[in-house]
């Protein structure tokens, strides 16, 4: 019985011992995953409400994430404008060495804490670095910020920065309650908000019991009136304030006693956001049907609120029948893009800032066809650059002079060529000099030879072209041409809502196209002030007379929009409109002038554009190219070929000539030969010596030219 009681003696210690075991395997892989968490920074309360004029303190811990750390860094961003230090303390903390004493600037809104824990540092989740107390300037919302460059540094040896998450903390800072009279403001009714006015108005209550009221207006959240009273009058309005935020404070006497004080913020914006432009991309004028419309600006008192943006067709039909398919203006965000179809578009953007004041941008967009890419109304357009239309006719008319010339060269050339080939090599200059030099001397000495200048048969003609053809000239030309045409085909790639009074005064334009042609809708559009009323627009020609009269109808918010059914005749215009209330018609706004530039041609019941006829223009400049470049072509081509039967055939008849005078120096050698022999036996007479000297004379010409013509036809031989 004790073995079993033995074995289970064993069975429950080894039983133990692996639990240790396993144990000590689980802690050794826990250790390194818990050794490897990140520290962190952060700060607390991380929010909070707080008034003006008051303090409220904020710590800053680090929690080190289960590591020993021997450094921290903690750099931290605050608003200046809303947020004041009064003093960072340093009595509690865990920083036991400071490298350098906490500073902050209250004109920068920064904070900064650098030091250190001597070896073997310190492990914790909640270790204090700081704490500073900070005083409330002005209304809003503060974000106190712990910056990147903040750091934690292990206690390695190494200084490794194991920082990993920051938590920055958000306060909102209000006025206090009121302690004097209540105030309110019909032109600044909310204190949080933004408005654009030159005046403000305040009101306040006015018990019986008041003796008189003090108060003034800046812009120091903490200021206080003084104690002279400035009578019982409950308004008081302010004019021609400039942009920024006041505090208005205001405080009452009430039997001999001053009482609390009462403080009303009014935010003002007068000025609109800065001025900007809108980028089309890939242009202004393109192919592409969905182009990106890019557009950014900034404001430098209330800040940007949002953006409008509005695409107004100008061609027919699409100007017509989508004027009413779109809201007056949407709101959106940079970039944007939408589908379009081809055709002429002007494009508003307006960017509002958060007082209601809006800057307008206008552009022009150009959907087209790929073909007419390029075409532009101020002349041809490639990668930006644009040709003006006259200088784009001159620099063809001198294309087409250009290739004028050089047709007329190659015609010239094939016209003499075929001429030669008509009279026969034997007419060419430099065969006729030969030939006639050979006939002048076979007639002399009578040679069999002159048979040589019998007229060459075909087959003489019909052999191997010689080297030296001016052929080449023609490819020259011809690929100087093509080079030329190639070129210059690169450079041409190359409100008020409907309660309350409605004010019949006239209408606000707000949309007018700066510039406008005789093939382009006229459309106007502006805010009214009243709901469903009737914009009546009026257009006059100054120079005929004719008038137009047209109504548009506002929308709840009063905006309206009008396009106008059909093209304008060029000339000058005034337009006016009116605004119609019920019965009640408003007086006329103030005229606004437009000039309609005559850019179309009216042909019976067809109209077209000066860029129709730009485009027709040419095309016409393009068959006049294409026409001379086949001109040129084919007399080159014709020239080339026929240069070459007419080389062949000069070649031939030179050839026959050589044999030619070969033939009449063996018949002048003979004679010398008889002469010599006849000198041997006797003495020649004075005839014979003449003769002799002729001969020899001839005979040297003649050796001289039938060796030149060999070496000629030798040194052709080898340039082939």
């Amino acid at each position: 019985m004790e073995r079993p009681h033995k074995i289970g003696g064993f069975c429950l210690s080894s039983m133990i011992a692996g639990g240790f075991f396993l144990f000590a395997v689980f802690f050794a892989v826990i250790s390194p995953i818990k050794a490897e968490a990140a520290a962190s920074l952060y700060v607390s309360p991380p929010s909070g409400t707080f008034t003006v004029g008051s303090t409220f303190t904020v710590s800053i811990y680090v929690n080190s994430g289960g590591q020993s750390i021997n450094a921290v860094e903690a750099d931290l961003k605050f608003p200046a404008d809303r947020l004041q230090v009064v003093s960072p303390t340093t009595g509690k903390s865990l920083i036991q060495v400071w490298v350098s004493q906490p500073t902050y600037s209250n004109l920068d809104g920064t904070m900064k804490f650098q030091g250190t824990i001597p070896s073997p540092g310190i492990n914790t989740d909640s270790g204090l670095i700081s704490t500073v107390t900070f005083r409330v300037k002005s209304v809003g919302t503060a974000s106190l910020q712990i910056l990147d460059s903040s750091q934690v540094l292990l206690n390695d040896g190494l200084g490794t920065n194991i920082l990993g998450q920051t938590t920055s903390g958000i306060y909102y800072l209000v006025l206090p309650a009121p302690a004097g009279p209540i105030v309110t403001s019909r032109t600044n009714p909310d204190q949080s908000k933004w408005y654009s006015t030159h005046q403000v108005v305040f009101e306040w209550s006015a018990p019986s019991d008041i003796q008189g009221y003090s108060y003034i207006l800046d812009q120091d959240p903490s200021g206080e009136p003084d104690d002279i009273s400035e009578g019982t009058n409950t308004r008081v309005v302010y004019d021609k304030l400039a942009d920024g935020t006041y505090y208005f404070h205001i405080k009452s006497l009430r039997q001999g006693a001053w009482g609390g004080i009462t403080d009303y913020v009014v935010n003002i914006d007068n000025d609109p956001p800065a001025k900007f432009t809108i980028d089309f991309s890939p242009g202004d004028t393109t192919s592409n049907h969905r182009p990106i419309i890019d557009f950014t600006t900034t404001d430098k008192t209330s800040g940007l609120d949002h953006y409008e943006l509005k695409i107004i067709p100008l061609d027919m039909p699409l100007a017509v029948t989508t004027q009413n398919d779109t809201p007056f203006f949407i709101e959106t965000q940079p970039p944007y893009s939408q589908q379009l179809a081809d055709g002429r578009y002007d494009v508003y953007v307006r960017a509002y800032d958060k007082a209601g004041n809006y800057y307008q941008a206008e552009s022009r967009l150009t959907i087209t066809k790929p073909i007419f890419e390029f075409l532009s109304p101020s002349g041809l357009s490639v990668n930006g650059f644009t040709l003006g239309w006259a200088y784009t006719v001159v620099l063809g008319l001198l294309f087409l002079a250009l290739f004028g010339y050089f047709g007329y060269k190659a015609w010239t050339w094939h016209r003499l060529i075929e001429e030669s080939l008509e009279h026969g090599p034997h007419k060419h200059p430099v065969v006729a000099e030969k030939l006639e030099e050979l006939k002048k001397k076979q007639k002399e000495y009578g040679s069999s030879g002159g048979t040589t200048t019998a007229l060459l048969t075909q087959n003489d003609i019909d052999g191997k072209e010689p080297p030296g053809s001016i052929g080449g000239t023609g490819l020259m030309i011809l690929f100087a041409l093509v080079i030329s045409l190639a070129l210059f085909g690169h450079a041409v790639k190359a409100q008020q809502n409907a309660t309350g009074n409605v004010s019949v005064e006239p209408p606000i334009v707000t949309l007018f196209p700066k510039s406008i042609s005789n093939d382009e809708i006229f459309y106007i559009g502006g805010r009214a002030g009243a709901p469903n009323a009737k914009v009546y627009i009026y257009l006059q020609n100054v120079d005929t007379g004719s008038a137009l009269n047209e109504i548009a109808v506002t929308d709840v918010s009063g905006a309206w929009f009008y396009s106008f059914p059909q093209f304008l005749t060029a000339g000058r215009y005034i337009v006016w409109t009116q605004l119609k209330v019920s019965d009640a018609l408003s007086s006329p706004s103030p005229q606004m002038n437009l000039e309609v530039a005559p850019t179309a041609i009216q042909f019976g019941g067809n109209r077209f554009s000066y860029q129709d006829l730009y485009f027709v223009l040419l095309l016409i400049f393009l068959a006049a190219f294409c026409a001379l470049l086949a001109f040129i072509i084919y007399h080159s081509y014709h020239f080339r070929i026929k240069n070459r039967r007419l080389s062949l055939a000069i070649a031939a008849a030179e050839e026959s000539i050589r044999r030619g005078f070969s033939v009449l120096r063996r018949d002048i050698e003979e004679e010398l030969s008889v002469i010599r022999k006849v000198k041997l036996n006797k003495e020649l007479s004075t005839e014979e010596k003449i003769r002799e000297e002729k001969l020899t004379k001839d005979f040297e010409d003649v050796n001289r030219y039938v060796g030149k013509e060999i070496w000629e036809v030798d040194k052709e031989e080898k340039d082939l």
